[in-house]
Formats: structure tokens, C-alpha cells, sequence
């Protein structure tokens, strides 16, 4: 009798075990990959977009994904930027902003605030805002997103 009882019990510590490992791959999983959080670097000469991401809501898992598809193509001449809104740095953060946890603020080149995306953004619209910004006559004209000449 004791030997089941000694079974059940490791297969129980097994099932703990590996419901942890579970646990934490997921974690690690939802964590924003390629993505600095060295927020320094805004108004450094390079246009930075910063992600505000809350690993509990779907919606940053969305927005890093549409993130995910553009970066290949603007990696060179944008500082893709995340911070973690359960951080003080990120808590921090969407107050000076005044954002949500599911954001996307865009800086020019002198760090100055350009724009900020929520949920529904498309690929289209956020290239768009890119190519806008990353335009020499963007920086010339100081022209708002959106703004006709």
C-alpha cells in the first residue's frame, strides 16, 4: 500500500513540476523579443516607436506581432523600443505619456512625441506613419501625421 502511495506521490510532484516549467515557458514566451528598453535613446538622432506591453492582455500580444512584421524592413533606421507596464520604468512611462497599457508612441528624431497608435492599427496605416516620419521632408516641414501639405 505504501508503494502506490509513493508513486501517486511522485507523479504528483511530476505534475507540479512540469505545470511550472509550463508556467514559466509561456512567461518567457509572451516577453517582447529584439526589443530594447532603453528608453535613452529617444531624441538621440533616430526615430524610436515604443510599445507599451502588458503580457496579461491579448492586445499586446497583438500589437508586438504587427510590430514584428514591419520591423525587418525599418530595423536600420528605427530604434524599436518595449517596455513592461508591471515595471516601474513602464508604470512610469504611460504616465508621462498618458497611455494605456496597449500603445504605440512614435518620436522623431529630436524626441519630440509624433504620434500614438491603440488597438486596430493596421500594417498599412503603421508603415504609412513610418514612411511619414522617416521622410526627410517629414522632419523638415514638422508636420503632424496625418497633416496635408
Amino acid at each position: 500500500m505504501n508503494d502506490k502511495q509513493t508513486g501517486s506521490a511522485k507523479l504528483i510532484k511530476l505534475g507540479i513540476i512540469l505545470a511550472i516549467f509550463g508556467v514559466v515557458a509561456a512567461g518567457v514566451l509572451l516577453l517582447p523579443k529584439g526589443f530594447k528598453d532603453d528608453l535613452s535613446v529617444i531624441g538621440q538622432g533616430e526615430v524610436s516607436i515604443v510599445l507599451t506591453h502588458d503580457k496579461h492582455l491579448v492586445g499586446g500580444t497583438t500589437m508586438m506581432a504587427l510590430l514584428n512584421k514591419v520591423r525587418p524592413d525599418y530595423a536600420e533606421k528605427v530604434n524599436f523600443l518595449a517596455v513592461d507596464v508591471d515595471t516601474p520604468i513602464g508604470r512610469n512611462f504611460l504616465k508621462q505619456q498618458k497611455v494605456g497599457p496597449i500603445a504605440l508612441v512614435m518620436f522623431g528624431l529630436d524626441g519630440s512625441r509624433q504620434s500614438v497608435f491603440r488597438r486596430g492599427i493596421s500594417e498599412a496605416d503603421l508603415r504609412t506613419a513610418l514612411d511619414q516620419l522617416l521622410s526627410l521632408w517629414w522632419f523638415s516641414k514638422k508636420m503632424p501625421i496625418g497633416s496635408k501639405a
